[in-house]
């Protein structure tokens, strides 16, 4: 994970350009390892382009921003499924492949079209005093554009100021914008615009003053529909009392037993990935390098609520982590509030629970793993402190009562004082994309049409999420986690395990006509059930802010935080 900057700005003095130290300090935090300025002119001003990055891949660290000589390019991100060689970084082989195209527009949106993984990126051509930048389709890292008073500027993260308009980019395409006129911008999207998007990008226009002009979509090969020759429907099987005997007669059932194996592989690829491409080094290590004997701390840790998606990542995680390396499972618990249950021990919050519970089935099914599972305490004092010093400012410009729940959980969890990873697992998405949350079974009871109708509310409502976990979720979390110096990565969002499960009827995925903690996310739970999971696999969905105890119920989630 890296912090890059790109600020361009009309008639400024050299000696007033630079990044503001507050800021500086920010994007330092995501990228502890090396860093690097350059100041260029552009006839009409001047462009400071920063690098701040943190050693992930390839056998040293990676200076950036890369400057060649038709081009400059900043990159933070994991790029995954390619035949990259495994001593270079993504960095320096996507600007191999950029040096190749020569700066022809064609050939940029080729590259780009084959690059799969969680990224952002900023390419300036000298030449032609032409800027693109973009986020991944999925928006799974956070890149944000700022309208200044001379100019805009993009950044990973932000600090919160007075007089700039800051807002999320959206991961709609890749953005050229030509500097000698930055009242006109041009998009290419990844794939043609539907309402939303057309929002989200005359939301854009009307905060940064320019007009978009849209052309033909890009269309990476993942994201054009596929179609599984499965017909089965969860709702034609009728419900047993006995948990494990419907798993058991659902896992056998053919069809499923084939869609389960599906998931198996493509899933397991995608932790594999994850895992496996990160440096030898942890936390503690890194800066001594070239230590003998080499490194064995920590160096993966999975942001661990007990619940179902985390237990799941961090089972199939033990296969490809090397087995004398600890895995951290990393808790993080609040302290009550009025309002809450407070005869409960002072830190036994429904999570803790939950946790204590899963790690035990994780060492049942693995003793020959240490499981380290670490819990983290907060006070509400400690909480009310960091959040106004710190975590307000990784937040923004989101400024909710649920991101500020979600953001402060997240960065205390990732911020565990004896935590040695650098690489956090974080199950997003599995929620959005198996029917995890309880308004899909709402919006399945509130449907008062024939059976067809049921399954197109929740459909609906599965689409809506999707739609909107970038804005909602994916960047938020990523900015939080990166502060701490870790690359947040999320297995269940990864380019084919999404086309897969995208590709089934909502009705092969989730079952609201079983009861809760069984019907939904019905098949990641027959998944967990068939790889050896038995007690988590029954458990409710909680969401964090509750489970943690870091929220009271009767706060509503939607609105503005005093405090952001």
């Amino acid at each position: 994970m890296c912090g890059i900057f790109c600020s361009v700005v009309n008639n400024v003095p050299v000696n007033s350009f630079n990044i503001p130290s507050a800021l500086k300090v920010i994007l330092k935090n995501r990228g502890p390892d090396v860093q690097d300025e350059v100041v260029i002119d552009y006839g009409f001003g001047k462009i400071l382009f920063a690098g701040f990055v943190l050693w992930q891949q390839g056998e040293s660290v990676q200076k950036q921003p890369v400057v060649e000589d038709d081009f400059i390019f900043l990159f933070n991100g994991d790029i995954y499924n390619t035949s990259k060689p495994e001593y270079m970084s993504d960095t320096s082989w996507i600007a191999e492949r950029l040096a190749e195209c020569r700066c022809e527009e064609q050939n940029i949106l080729k590259t780009l079209k084959r690059l799969e993984g969680p990224h952002c990126l900023i390419i300036y051509d000298k030449r032609e005093q032409i800027l693109y930048f973009s986020r991944d389709a999925l928006g799974r890292n956070s890149l944000l554009i700022e309208r200044t008073r001379n100019g805009f500027q993009l950044l990973s993260t932000s600090h919160i100021e007075d007089k700039k308009i800051s807002l999320e980019l959206p991961s709609l395409g890749l953005f050229r914008v030509k500097l000698n006129d930055l009242n006109s911008c041009v998009l290419y999207p990844w794939q043609p615009l539907n309402d939303y998007s057309a929002q989200l990008l005359r939301n854009l226009d009307l905060a940064i003053g320019w007009k978009t002009a849209v052309e033909s979509p890009i269309l990476p090969d993942w994201i054009l529909n596929c179609n599984p020759a499965f017909s089965y429907n969860f709702y034609e099987f009728q419900y047993i009392k006995n948990d494990v005997n419907l798993f058991k007669k659902l896992i056998d059932q053919p069809e499923i037993k084939d869609t389960l194996s599906i998931i198996h592989t493509l899933l397991s690829d995608s932790i594999k990935n994850r895992v496996r491409n990160m440096a030898p080094f942890c936390r503690l290590c890194m800066p001594k390098l070239n230590i003998s004997p080499p490194c064995r701390h920590a160096k993966l840790c999975i942001l661990f609520s007990g619940g179902l998606d985390c237990t799941i990542l961090a089972l199939l995680a033990n296969q490809f982590v090397p087995v004398n390396e600890p895995i951290e499972l990393i808790n993080v618990a609040f302290e009550s509030v009025k309002g809450q249950n407070i005869s409960e021990k002072l830190w036994d919050v429904p999570d803790r629970k939950t946790s204590l519970v899963s790690v035990n089935e994780l060492k049942q099914l693995c003793p020959e793993r240490c499981w380290d599972l670490l819990e983290v305490n907060v006070t509400r004092l400690e909480l009310q402190q960091h959040l106004i010093s710190r975590i307000k400012h990784l937040i923004y410009p989101l400024d909710t009562v649920l991101d500020e729940s979600l953001g402060c959980a997240f960065w205390f969890a990732s911020h565990c004082t004896h935590s040695t990873a650098r690489v956090a697992l974080i199950g997003s998405g599995a929620d959005e994309l198996f029917g995890g949350y309880t308004r899909y079974r709402n919006s399945f009871k509130r449907c008062l049409g024939n059976d067809l109708e049921h399954q197109l509310a929740v459909q609906n409502e599965l689409e809506r999420d999707w739609q909107r976990i970038s804005a909602r979720n994916l960047s938020r979390d990523d900015r939080i986690i990166a502060d701490t110096g870790k690359t947040a990565r999320s297995p269940f969002i990864e380019e084919n395990f999404v086309k897969f499960i995208r590709s089934l009827e909502v009705y092969q995925k989730c079952c609201f006509g079983f009861p809760e903690g069984v019907g939904d996310k019905l098949l990641l739970r027959l998944y967990g059930y068939q790889i050896g999971l038995r007690d988590v696999v029954f458990l409710k969905k909680r969401a964090i802010q509750f489970g943690s105890r870091i929220a009271n119920k009767k706060q509503n989630g939607a609105h503005q935080s005093d405090y952001l």
